[in-house]
């Protein structure tokens, strides 16, 4: 929770980071969670595995300030809004 920056190739870590608003350096190409990316409001960015753009991106990042994160719907009721949608589905 006390990182300075994060270094990751998990989702899940991407997760995290925007929620407690880490800079988040991910060692992938792509992402199954868009929302964390900076381009989108959270605290990731994508260099897959190119040194050069790993290299560039810390320089960029490593004294960014934290901006926690709640992306919309990131709000603990997708059971709810689920069981909503099954209730009101026409079979």
């Amino acid at each position: 929770m006390g990182a300075k920056l994060l270094l990751t190739d998990s989702g899940g870590l991407q997760e995290e980071c925007t929620i407690l608003g880490t800079p988040c350096i991910t060692l992938r190409w792509n992402t199954e969670r868009p929302v964390t990316l900076r381009e989108h409001g959270g605290a990731s960015v994508l260099v897959g595995n190119n040194i050069e753009r790993l290299r560039k991106e810390y320089n960029l990042t490593k004294n960014m300030s934290r901006n926690p994160v709640r992306p919309e719907l990131w709000d603990g009721r997708a059971a709810e809004r689920i069981i909503k949608e099954l209730l009101n589905y026409s079979f």
